[in-house]
């Protein structure tokens, strides 16, 4: 995201250990999708913040060039698969645990899916931004018992809850929490408007 950061950024309690442990390849990620961006969208420049870290990264620097080569016009790249998923269950994880109340993921079952916005199709897109709808209620008391969308057929009197994005800054970063088809929980996270992934934890 880009500073200023917006007055209601969610934060959760970390240890320090978790804390500052993904500092490294969170910064990889954010640096390697802002100049993928920049590679690939004519008019898009990556943000100060990235300009800055790689300033003072050399590594980093020199890792994003070997990663992302422009050849005739032509993007060529390459990632580090291991450190992004390592950033995209740990977000997964904290967007879960703020809006259904701290959750613990020990024993659970993760998968995860992410591919990028030019990879895929409208009906791909138009797919993961469904808003869905859910007939299970987190526990009383958090947040996601209190910002489902509740909609209430006047002559029947039936309802039916949905579960809509939460838009952190504006074309940098949004997520939505669900429960998937077996009862899981479903985080799906959008970053750069480039980015797109799910996590489900069963």
């Amino acid at each position: 995201m880009i500073e200023p950061y917006p007055d209601n950024l969610a934060t959760i309690p970390a240890c320090f250990e978790c804390n500052n442990g993904f500092s490294n390849d969170e910064e990889y990620v954010a640096c390697f999708l802002d100049v993928l961006k920049e590679s690939i969208y004519r008019g898009y420049s990556r943000s100060l913040a990235t300009t800055q870290r790689l300033e003072k990264n050399a590594n980093l620097k020199m890792l994003l060039d070997e990663q992302i080569k422009v050849t005739n016009g032509t993007v060529q790249y390459t990632f580090d698969e291991k450190r992004l998923c390592r950033i995209l269950i740990k977000l997964a994880k904290g967007h879960a645990g703020f809006e259904l109340d701290y959750i613990s993921f020990d024993d659970s079952d993760i998968q995860i899916d992410y591919d990028f916005v030019f990879n895929m199709s409208e009906a791909d897109i138009d797919r993961f931004e469904e808003i869905p709808q859910t007939n299970l209620f987190p526990e009383v008391g958090s947040r996601s018992c209190m910002t489902p969308y509740i909609v209430q057929n006047i002559s029947t009197g039936e309802s039916a809850a949905f579960m809509f994005w939460n838009e952190v800054q504006d074309n940098q970063y949004r997520y939505q929490v669900s429960y998937n088809s077996s009862g899981g929980i479903c985080v799906k996270i959008v970053i750069f408007e480039l980015l797109y992934c799910r996590v489900d934890f069963d």
